[in-house]
């Protein structure tokens, strides 16, 4: 099964720019919806969908999560701002059977993440 999304039906947008930088002030991830603190690395996505300037943040265990994903199956892409979770979920419910010791390789990765949404 393929975890494709590159051939996104909506429009592409007009410019896009990300990189990862230190918060200078507190922000909320986009995917797990937990805090960014003061001095913690994070990507930061803009861009213009819509005659609509957005800026989303992800925290770096999300980053985290994201590369994982992309490294153990071929062609994982998420093209749609906090679904990240899900698509994961997904992928690793279809692909663990096959796979000793994938469901517990991103059960460490969830743990670590709620963990962190828990102590702040």
């Amino acid at each position: 099964m393929s975890y494709c999304e590159c051939d996104y039906d909506g429009d592409p947008p007009r410019f896009y720019c990300e990189k990862v930088v230190r918060a200078r002030k507190q922000h909320r991830c986009i995917e797990c919806r937990g805090p960014i603190l003061v001095g913690e690395s994070y990507l930061r996505l803009t861009g213009k969908w819509d005659d609509d300037i957005q800026t989303c943040r992800e925290c770096a265990l999300c980053m985290e999560l994201r590369a994982w994903a992309k490294i153990s199956v071929p062609c994982f892409c998420c093209n749609i701002f906090g679904e990240l979770h899900e698509r994961v979920r997904e992928m690793v419910h279809d692909v663990a059977p096959k796979v000793p010791g994938f469901f517990m390789e991103w059960g460490r990765r969830m743990v670590a993440i709620r963990r962190r949404r828990e102590e702040r």
